[in-house]
């Protein structure tokens, strides 16, 4: 394995290295339903400094004029990263949003319903 993964790395793709999968994407998706109930959408992108075991993720929701606004940074136990530079290039150049993260768990898991979306009233 790589000491880093690349640049264009996703939930999706690092998925197979992931330690505690099932679990560390349950996090992230909770993280996303919070911050789509607040704005209406929310995206995550991965820090890509590592090698996709535990990576870092940082959440944001694109506003009415297209721009990426920060809401947060956590480590991969979901506890905030206080000091995480939204800009910082440590992060993947891709997102998957909080559909996307959805889908693709329920996929993993089996489930076959219909997902929630937002801005859940």
């Amino acid at each position: 394995m790589a000491d880093t993964i690349p640049s264009d790395s996703s939930i999706e793709t690092v998925w197979p290295h992931l330690v505690e999968a099932r679990a560390y994407v349950a996090g992230v998706l909770h993280k996303l339903r919070v911050c789509a109930r607040l704005h209406g959408n929310a995206h995550v992108k991965i820090g890509i400094t590592g090698t996709g075991q535990y990576p870092a993720f940082r959440i944001f929701y694109v506003d009415g004029g297209g721009k990426e606004m920060h809401e947060g940074a956590f480590y991969d136990s979901g506890a905030p990263m206080h000091d995480a530079d939204p800009d910082s290039p440590n992060w993947s150049t891709i997102s998957m949003s909080y559909q996307e993260v959805d889908a693709f768990l329920r996929g993993k898991s089996g489930f076959k319903g219909n997902a929630p979306t937002p801005p859940f009233s």
